[in-house]
């Protein structure tokens, strides 16, 4: 592993020489197709030995390596920034990497098993930064480092003094050394005992934030996801299991400078991502319909306040010139059909939720179901008594509850200063309401499908 890790990090230097190499390569070709003689080829081939000489000294292996060692001081590894708080922060940044997560009680940037090591510092160490971080199966140079040796270099030079030199070098971007704090980080500590506090603002870890970018990504942009989107858009079979994150929000630092944040907040292009910590929203059970007399109550009145004062607005708004289908479109649309939604949620939530058979009435009345039979049986779906579901079969009831809608709709609506309303909005909304209700009772799971 050790010899692999050499060979990355040749590899590394070897990039980074051909990388300043090359806008003279490409120099020297095009002066080349332009040489009419081979004076003027050899003048061309000349001038870019003396300019590429330099750099082939300075991206010798043992001299470039030397020359990181003596920069290495610059760079802070870590995996807590300060900067990602304010770009600013003169903190000092933190690195770790290894705890004894017996004594941890919390889920933290401990919990990750294979940590990002992010690097802060100027962009002139920047070469230094990632070459530690050079890994080969999970080897890198930083993992040696704190392992006290860097064998993966030792191929390099038989020198030992100049080796330790090295070592001792590149140590230095393990841990700066002195420490410091800063007020734009916003640390903010809570005295728990005497002498001892809890730190309620911690540095903000690059790590963690690192890993579930990665995440993010991968479940929105991988080759994989893609094929299980396309499966999905195309109502295709796919073997794989869809994950996503929803309700995310993106995060962006450093602006224009992301360098000037951390090494991997460039490599990130400043972006981060903040998961979903809101409570899971309210779900409110449904009230024991037993006690109630009629599901049309001043419960469903309340919940339905909102509509039913636009819905009465709306009305005492009309005028003789709005009597065309604009009008009785939005009547539908806008209150008629939300308010039966209500309706339907209601009795959705009662059948699924709430214990079958609640409706059969016991000997004694103060103890039974209170409720009017046409609601009952409507609601108490799986009822096992045969009785019951004999008449639920029927649906004589549907006709019931569809009156009972309207007559306690027009009783909301009511307003005599402005509006009258009579049998034929009655008839109508009955009308309505009965359409949607035979539609949901259609698509409501019966009592023979779960015996």
């Amino acid at each position: 592993m050790e010899h692999s890790l050499y060979d990355a990090l040749l590899a590394y230097i070897e990039q980074r020489k051909q990388a300043k190499l090359e806008p003279l390569q490409k120099a020297r070709d095009k002066a080349l197709k332009a040489a009419a003689s081979q004076e003027q080829e050899a003048i061309v081939n000349a001038d870019y030995a003396e300019k590429a000489t330099p750099i082939e000294a300075k991206f010798e292996p043992i001299h470039w390596v030397t020359d990181a060692a003596t920069r290495a001081k610059q760079v802070s590894l870590a995996t807590h920034c300060p900067k990602f708080t304010h770009g600013d922060a003169k903190a000092t940044s933190m690195l770790v990497t290894e705890v004894d997560k017996s004594e941890s009680r919390y889920l933290t940037s401990y919990s990750l098993t294979d940590k990002a090591i992010d690097a802060d510092c100027n962009a002139a160490v920047l070469d230094v930064a990632r070459f530690l971080k050079v890994t080969v199966e999970g080897e890198s140079l930083i993992s040696q480092l704190q392992a006290g040796h860097i064998n993966a270099l030792k191929p390099l030079i038989d020198d030992a003094t100049l080796l330790e030199t090295w070592r001792a070098g590149f140590s230095l971007a393990l841990n700066d050394q002195t420490l410091s704090a800063h007020n734009l980080t916003k640390q903010t500590y809570f005295p728990v005992n005497e002498g001892e506090y809890l730190l309620l603002c911690p540095l903000y870890s690059s790590s963690l934030a690192h890993t579930l970018y990665n995440k993010v990504r991968a479940t929105r942009f991988g080759e994989k996801v893609k094929a299980i989107r396309e499966a999905k858009n195309k109502q295709y079979y796919h073997p794989e299991r869809w994950e996503i994150f929803p309700h995310t929000v993106k995060q962006a630092f450093g602006g224009t400078n992301k360098q000037n944040i951390s090494l991997l907040n460039s490599n990130r292009q400043g972006e981060g991502f903040l998961l979903n910590a809101a409570p899971p929203s309210y779900q409110q059970q449904p009230e024991d319909p037993s006690k109630q007399t009629s599901i049309f109550n001043r419960r469903l009145a309340y919940q339905a306040s909102h509509l039913l004062h636009d819905f009465r607005a709306f009305l005492a708004s009309l005028t003789e010139r709005d009597r065309n289908f604009a009008t009785r479109y939005r009547r539908d649309h806008d209150f008629i059909l939300p308010l039966t939604d209500l309706v339907f949620d209601y009795a959705a939530r009662v059948q699924q939720q709430v214990p079958a058979g609640w409706s059969q009435r016991a000997e004694n009345k103060d103890e039974g179901c209170h409720l009017k039979r046409e609601h009952a049986l409507w609601l108490d779906v799986h009822n096992p008594d045969d009785q019951f579901q004999r008449e639920r079969d029927a649906q004589a009831w549907l006709d019931t509850v569809a009156s009972d809608f309207a007559a306690w709709l027009l009783r909301q609506l009511e307003d005599k200063q402005h509006y009258l309303l009579g049998d034929t909005e009655f008839n109508y909304i009955r009308k309505v309401f009965l359409t949607q209700l035979k539609a949901f009772e259609r698509d409501t799971p019966q009592f023979e499908e779960n015996r």
